[in-house]
Order: C-alpha cells, then sequence, then structure tokens
C-alpha cells in the first residue's frame, strides 16, 4: 500500500500587537472601499461593449485586428475614467494610508494631498493604468480574432463572442472562448439534431455569463489592488511628514503577512523584513508596478502590509525647528 505524503502546513508566526494591526486596518479599509469602485469598472466596460457595433467587430474579425480609432476610442475612454472614476478613489485610499499606522495613534496628521509627490503619483499612476489597461484590452480582442478563431469560427460568430469579452485581459477572453467551444461540442455530441444555430445561441448565452462573472472578478481584483497601492503609499507619505514635523524620528519599516496558509511564495519570502524607509523589498519574479519594491502590493491581491518602526527619536535644530 502506498503511502500519501501529506505537506506540513505553513506555521502562524506570533505577531507583535502593531504588526498585526496594520493587516487588520488594510483588511477593513479594502472590505469597506472596493464596492464602487468594481460597480465603475463593470458599468464602464459595459458601456465599452454597448458603443461599438456588430458591423465594426465584424471588420475587425475580418481584418484580423481592432482599428487604430477603435484603440484610440478606448484609450480615450479609460483616460476619463481615470479623470473622473478613480484619480479621486486614489486620492481616498491615500489619505487613508496614515490612519491604518498605529505608530501615528494620537498624532495629528493629516496628509497634505497638495504635495508634488502625491500629485505626481497620482498621475503617473493614471497615465500607466491608461496605457496597460488599453493594451490588455487590444490583447484580449488580438487573441479571438487570431487566424486559428477565424479558420475555426464564422466571422458572425465572432464578433457576437468578442463584444462581452471587451474589458477582459487575454487569458480571460481566451478561458470564455474555450468555454463557449466546450459547450458546442458537448451540445453537437449529445443533440445531434439540434441546429447550428440553436447551438450557437446557447452557448453565446451561456458565454455572456460567463464573461460577466469575468469582469466582476476582473473588476474586484483591480479594485483591490490599486486601493492597496494607493493606501500602502498614503501610509508612506504620512509617516514622512509626520517625520518633517518632528513628530516621528527615523523609522525603519517592517513587511506584514497574515502568515498563514494563504500567503503566496513571494510574500512568504519577505515575512518580518526590515529595511530602511528609502530601501527596496527584494521581490522575487516580475514586479507588479514596474520599477516599484518599496511596498505592498507584491501581486494582485497581495493583502500585506508594511509596519512603520521608530528606531531613534526626532531631532530639533538648537533653533527649536
Amino acid at each position: 500500500m502506498g503511502l500519501r505524503m501529506i505537506p506540513p502546513k505553513r506555521l502562524k508566526k506570533v505577531k507583535s500587537y502593531n504588526s498585526q494591526e496594520v493587516l487588520t486596518r488594510l483588511k477593513e479599509y479594502l472590505d469597506g472601499n472596493c464596492d464602487e469602485p468594481v460597480r465603475i469598472l463593470c458599468g464602464f466596460w459595459e458601456d465599452q461593449q454597448d458603443a461599438i457595433t456588430y458591423q465594426e467587430l465584424r471588420q475587425a474579425v475580418r481584418e484580423g485586428a481592432i482599428s487604430d480609432e477603435t484603440l484610440r476610442l478606448w484609450q480615450q475612454d479609460y483616460s476619463i475614467l481615470v479623470r473622473d472614476k478613480l484619480s479621486p478613489l486614489w486620492t481616498d485610499a491615500l489619505a487613508a494610508g496614515p490612519a491604518g499606522q498605529p505608530i501615528l495613534d494620537g498624532i495629528a496628521v493629516e496628509l497634505n494631498m497638495q504635495r508634488p509627490g502625491i500629485i505626481k503619483w497620482i498621475n503617473e499612476r493614471g497615465a500607466e493604468f491608461v496605457t496597460r489597461s488599453s493594451q490588455e484590452q487590444r490583447d484580449a480582442i488580438a487573441s479571438l480574432v487570431s487566424k486559428k478563431m477565424r479558420d475555426g469560427h464564422t466571422v458572425d460568430e465572432l464578433a457576437r463572442l468578442i463584444r462581452p469579452c471587451i474589458g477582459l485581459t487575454e487569458g480571460q477572453a481566451t478561458a470564455n472562448a474555450k468555454y463557449y467551444d466546450t459547450i458546442v461540442a458537448t451540445l453537437t455530441r449529445e443533440h445531434p439534431r439540434m441546429s447550428k444555430e440553436s447551438i450557437r445561441k446557447k452557448a453565446l448565452d451561456a458565454s455572456r455569463k460567463y464573461a460577466e462573472r469575468q469582469h466582476r472578478e476582473r473588476a474586484l481584483t483591480i479594485a483591490q489592488t490599486e486601493s492597496a497601492f494607493a493606501y500602502n503609499r498614503g501610509a508612506d507619505e504620512g509617516i514622512r511628514q509626520a517625520q518633517e514635523e518632528h513628530l516621528i524620528g527615523q523609522c525603519k519599516k517592517r513587511w506584514s503577512t497574515s502568515g498563514d496558509d494563504a500567503v503566496c511564495e513571494i510574500c512568504a519570502s519577505l515575512e518580518g523584513t526590515e529595511i530602511g524607509m528609502d530601501e527596496e523589498f527584494g521581490f522575487k519574479g516580475k514586479t507588479l508596478f514596474p520599477g516599484y519594491k518599496m511596498l505592498p502590493p507584491a501581486h494582485p491581491r497581495c493583502a500585506c502590509a508594511v509596519e512603520y518602526i521608530e528606531v531613534s527619536p526626532p531631532v530639533f535644530s538648537e533653533k527649536g525647528g
């Protein structure tokens, strides 16, 4: 009789009050502030789907690529989304960040949102989001109008399959197409007398419902990741402003995870790592935000936080400044 080896569970490390508290406060913020961006993003993608005509989609299928004009309009859409909807949400998350740090409890720190560094961060985050989201959308549609897909589907069939996939990533769009093909194959095999049109209609209805779930899943991933990114950045800015005002002294930062089996290998390797304020954490693999290793998140839906620890008291000048 063979023996089944069961890997040992990762033991959860005992955390200090402050180390656990930064995680708890981040989780509470994310739990209470992600519903709105999810609603905004799902509505945004639905509007994009409604705006493109089947004639334009059929043309994209025939040419094997979405038009440059459509891509330009998508970029314009994302720019407006960032300006009107996402930037205010990033601002709110930034402002909430300092309250997530126990070291600042009882200290009157109101984040100055007009600092050049904060304004620059919001602008750069918005520009990167527009570029990345537009490219992801273009790649997703490209996977659906590839030669392989055109050879196995009619133009009208692909056009109808593409529309509900607008707003998905390439991986999600590919999964949706496979789901559609699986339903078509299953119905064809199990109901040989059913017409091809009826089979395609049932498969399209199912793939549309699947796409709705995929959109919500993607929206939640974006909402949690972007909110955590801004929240952690706001905490860092709050600490630095408090130092400038001599409310706290020199600090180090410590990476904090839940420490349980749900933590990924990337974050588990960072647990408890302590570095200076201006130093970078040793992320493994591809960085989530290009060139950025100063703070969490390390990956989509990363729920890690940084605890700031005072290592020396504030230093005052002889003039009392």
